[in-house]
């Protein structure tokens, strides 16, 4: 397999990057085949629970690196208070501002917990480039 054939999970395996570090625990990074959530297949979950984040092994290049980010966005999410799929009258609704600021926060500290695993993310982008 050519280094530009390789995904993004390849790396992470080539680079033993076995968790994300999530500041308030760890998540172990599973590799496997057919992933399926509630019954349905799926590229990629989020266990809270087992802080475990499964990937499906046999994306392309691009559904992997996207797969990846949106597994991280449940992180970065559950890091700033925006978990969880139940809608409360206990929470207020935010506006598009705090709600940047919430997020991109939760994005700098996955980025400070986890740089050579955001180094291959940033990287990934100009491998997809170069092989079109």
């Amino acid at each position: 397999m050519s280094e530009k054939s390789k995904t993004i999970l390849d790396k992470i395996r080539k680079e033993n990057i076995e968790t994300i570090e999530g500041g308030f625990r760890s998540f172990k990074i599973e590799i496997k085949r057919v992933l399926k959530e509630e019954g349905h297949p799926c590229f990629g979950v989020t266990d809270f629970d087992k802080g475990v984040i499964s990937l499906d092994k046999d994306m392309n290049s691009q559904n992997a690196r996207e797969t990846l980010l949106h597994e991280m966005t449940h992180v970065a999410l559950e890091l700033c208070g925006l978990g969880g799929d139940e809608t409360t009258d206990i929470v207020r609704e935010r506006t598009n501002e705090e709600l940047t600021t919430l997020v991109s926060r939760g994005y700098l500290l996955l980025m400070n917990l986890n740089p050579r695993l955001f180094e291959l993310i940033i990287n990934e982008k100009s491998t997809i480039n170069m092989a079109q």
